[in-house]
């Protein structure tokens, strides 16, 4: 039995509906492509409020430590640390000095770490201290005062105290991650 050839007409509409399949599926990885790279924009902002809520806790953290270390200094470890745990080696013992010592290097590297990130922020903030609601991004991360509140003390709307803000907290994150706040 022999097939016919299909006719040509036919074989145009089957290539133009593969066209229009293969249209289709471009578009929607295209817009797959733009939505991620839309969601992507969106990370440092986050980020940049987390590092924001945390910078008093850090500050308050590093003061601890600092208390720490001179306590260490002052009157050697107290009692039976767990902290030592991970100086410790199987079948290996420290003396007190060499125990002390490497208390005093781990508390040392965890201060530094957080003056770092300390340092980063405020340097981030800096240039942002002449802004007329720069308040308003100290009010709610360092103090946690309610935007109600703090529009009453800047003489505007609450929703004007949100959209500057949120200005700011853009600046600080291009400031923190360059472009990759963009």
């Amino acid at each position: 039995m022999s097939s016919k050839p299909k006719a040509t007409k036919e074989i145009g509409e089957d290539i133009k509906v593969y066209i229009q399949a293969a249209v289709k599926e471009g578009i929607e990885a295209g817009r797959k492509i733009a939505k991620k790279e839309e969601e992507a924009k969106f990370v440092a902002y986050p980020a940049t409020e987390r590092r924001l809520y945390a910078l008093p806790d850090i500050k308050e953290k590093v003061n601890k430590a600092r208390e720490h270390l001179r306590d260490l200094a002052d009157h050697g470890r107290q009692g039976h640390s767990k902290d030592i745990c991970r100086f410790q080696f199987s079948g290996q013992r420290l003396s007190e000095e060499e125990i002390v010592d490497a208390l005093t290097k781990d508390i040392q590297a965890t201060i530094a770490k957080n003056i770092r990130e300390i340092e980063e922020v405020e340097d981030a903030l800096a240039p942002l201290t002449r802004d007329p609601y720069y308040r308003a991004l100290e009010a709610k991360y360092f103090e946690q005062i309610p935007d109600d509140n703090l529009a009453a003390e800047l003489n505007c709307d609450a929703s004007t105290v949100r959209r500057n803000r949120a200005r700011l907290v853009r600046r600080v994150a291009v400031r923190l991650y360059g472009a990759d706040a963009l």
